[in-house]
């Protein structure tokens, strides 16, 4: 932030440690009902419809910006006067959940929406820019504020009252406006990057669907094609096993490392280096010699609430001394030869998962048998094009992680300026 500089405060002086050179003045400070005209919908829930007028609830809000998306929900269009009877709502004023979730904050974008229970709208007054109010409700300083005066065990909410009493401090306008248009642009950034993150990821899901259907094929160092592809059940190119070692720690046991349903379900990278940080259980020796790790098993998680979230997976990269799975976990252990990310590409393609689903039986829980695992059906390319197709997507991920690391970078900056531009 080249234009700003670093201020101490004294008792005397309501000033951000952060601030613009040509700004100097004290900032004020106020209650939130002196400065904001506000309406609370709070109060009866309004009837819903197919569609309609959008109906923005406190799931739609989140920090910084409306989430039309996540849920979706509409009101009559004839009822919309009567539901938002207390005042409609204008492009730029400021959303603010009350309670499930309590402080989230969005600027309204689209006026032609309804407001539902839980949403307090803020507009401000002559001396407070609503851009500026966004970014400060979102600052740290002042979601501490109202944590604090929130009540509640399992859900933490906070009345009107008690909200409209909270103090916001603000300088003049000019510098509002400077504040804001900062935070906004690095919003924008981290905006740009997210956009640009996700049509990696839909090029790179698109381009693995070619891929694994042999729509997209490579060719040798001479441009011949590679062999073609064969179609194989899981149980032919290698064989799933589970394990009986569990988070029991037995005297006069060996004591080994374990890796845990959680490890697998995080999609963890397990390497030598970093086993120190997985669980310590004991085991016997029958359990070393047959539920071990090496390099190139492939652990799935054969269980989960839902028959979509089973066959999350992670392939070990090194051999993995006296480490085991859990009685969680499958081991799928490869008998032919197989490009280590490739394994890790494979499977995890529509068609790999899809068939997992259809196979996992249950009520409360879903679970897919060693049996049925080894029916699922793929098709296997040479070696060679193996590593090909592991490369070129490889190449994707790393651009897909490196622009992940610019948001995550970008996000820390904001952090930093919210917690340091604000009083």
């Amino acid at each position: 932030m080249s234009t700003a500089t670093t201020h101490i405060k004294t008792e005397k002086q309501l000033v951000p440690a952060l601030r613009f050179n040509e700004f100097v003045e004290n900032w004020s400070s106020k209650q939130l009902k002196e400065i904001t005209s506000y309406v609370d919908y709070r109060g009866r829930g309004p009837e819903k419809s197919e569609q309609g007028i959008f109906l923005v609830t406190a799931k739609n809000i989140k920090k910084g910006f409306i989430d039309y998306e996540c849920s979706k929900e509409y009101v009559p269009t004839e009822n919309r006067s009567i539901v938002m009877s207390k005042g409609l709502p204008d492009v730029g004023d400021i959303l603010f959940t009350t309670e499930a979730p309590l402080g989230n904050v969005a600027q309204v974008d689209n006026s032609d929406i309804a407001l539902a229970q839980r949403v307090i709208k803020f507009r401000g007054k002559e001396e407070l820019l609503n851009d500026y109010l966004l970014h400060f409700m979102i600052s740290p300083i002042y979601q501490k504020l109202i944590t604090r005066k929130a009540i509640g065990t399992t859900v933490l909410g906070i009345s009107g009252k008690e909200l409209h009493k909270t103090n916001i401090q603000f300088p003049a306008l000019p510098e509002q406006k400077k504040i804001a248009s900062f935070l906004s642009a690095v919003d924008e950034k981290i905006q740009q990057l997210t956009r640009k993150k996700n049509l990696l990821e839909q090029y790179k899901k698109g381009v693995m669907q070619q891929l694994f259907s042999s729509q997209l094929r490579f060719k040798d160092e001479n441009g011949n094609p590679y062999p073609d592809w064969e179609e194989k059940r899981l149980g032919e190119i290698g064989e799933f096993k589970t394990s009986s070692v569990d988070k029991k720690i037995v005297e006069g046991e060996t004591l080994v490392k374990m890796v845990n349903y959680m490890n697998v379900y995080r999609h963890e990278e397990i390497l030598p280096d970093n086993i120190g940080n997985l669980m310590e259980v004991s085991a016997k020796t029958n359990q070393l010699e047959t539920s071990n790790l090496k390099k190139g098993d492939i652990l799935f998680t054969p269980s989960s609430e839902t028959a979509d979230d089973i066959g999350h997976s992670v392939v070990i990269f090194e051999d993995l001394p006296n480490t085991l799975y859990s009685y969680h976990l499958m081991r799928f252990r490869p008998s032919i030869k197989l490009d280590l990310m490739y394994s890790h590409f494979f499977c995890n393609t529509a068609n790999v998962l899809r068939q997992i689903s259809r196979f996992a039986t249950g009520s409360t829980r879903f679970t897919i048998s060693v049996g049925n695992f080894s029916d699922v059906e793929t098709v296997i390319p040479c070696f060679e094009e193996q590593q090909k197709i592991a490369t070129f997507l490889s190449i994707i991920d790393s651009k897909i992680e490196a622009v992940n690391n610019c948001i995550t970078q970008t996000q820390t900056f904001k952090k930093g300026l919210l917690q340091q531009m604000f009083v």
